[in-house]
């Protein structure tokens, strides 16, 4: 017997459609399959599921989930160079007009008596020769030493120029650990997993090379008690928790971090 040929919707007509998004599409589809039969997930729980997705996309944290569970994994498919300092995600409040830091200070007002400062230096290297690159710029922001970002000026956040022997040096505050995402629909799926929205104390750090951004990571406050469950999936690597030593002034650190990047192509 024959069958009638499929009719292709007219709004199809001549549409091919994106190949890659179809291929996505598809595995995505088949692997949440894969966890509905594992699970034995009802059209309950399915429409609860939905219910929240909905919560999220209306409350905009849609991207931001995404970011905490799959980000880091783009990251290193996509953005790791092989003997170059890990990359990371970029995380909020990054102000392209940070000011250029002469003098290596970070803060706009001074330090809290007692609250701890880190004097940060290093160097920048080129990872295909090891040799420094002079006047490549490390920008740097963070939270402060109760966890709080400035996100109207420029208080803990600027730029370094490293010297002609690729050096840089920054002083700043020891960032505090915070939580994200207490009253959103991110914090809701959190606490019914039992699980905490805190990010392990950290400085974010980019930098650039001829205007070019070459890099962009994230250094971690060693000693931290989030170091081992920051809620962002994979962000913390041995590899990127500074090594932070006592000097002679109380409540004073220094760590030394080189960054080692891949020059951009010409």
């Amino acid at each position: 017997m024959i069958q009638a040929a499929e009719q292709v919707p007219a709004e199809l007509e001549g549409v091919e459609g994106n190949e890659r998004l179809k291929a996505i599409y598809a595995r995505i589809v088949e692997k949440m399959k894969e966890v509905v039969r594992e699970f034995e997930i009802d059209q309950d729980e399915l429409h609860i599921a939905g219910d929240y997705l909905n919560r999220l996309g209306q409350s905009g944290f849609c991207r931001s989930l995404v970011d905490v569970s799959l980000a880091m994994t783009s990251v290193d498919v996509t953005a790791r160079v092989e003997g170059a300092t890990r990359p990371n995600l970029e995380g909020p409040f990054h102000k392209m007009d940070a000011p250029v830091r002469d003098d290596g200070c970070l803060f706009d007002v001074p330090s809290p008596s007692g609250a701890p400062v880190l004097v940060l230096s290093g160097q920048v290297r080129d990872v295909a020769t090891g040799l420094p690159i002079p006047g490549a710029t490390v920008d740097l922001w963070q939270a402060d030493h109760e966890g709080h970002y400035d996100r109207a000026e420029h208080h803990l956040s600027g730029r370094v120029i490293a010297d002609a022997y690729g050096r840089y040096t920054a002083t700043t505050a020891v960032p505090k650990d915070y939580s994200d995402h207490d009253t959103d629909p991110i914090g809701e799926l959190f606490r019914a997993m039992g699980r905490h929205n805190r990010r392990a104390g950290h400085v974010h750090a980019k930098i650039w090379i001829d205007g070019r951004c070459v890099l962009t990571t994230q250094l971690f406050v060693p000693g931290n008690p989030y170091l081992s469950s920051d809620y962002v999936e994979g962000a913390v690597s041995p590899d990127l928790i500074l090594d932070m030593r006592t000097t002679a002034e109380p409540e004073r650190f220094a760590a030394i971090f080189d960054f080692v990047v891949q020059r951009p192509n010409a």
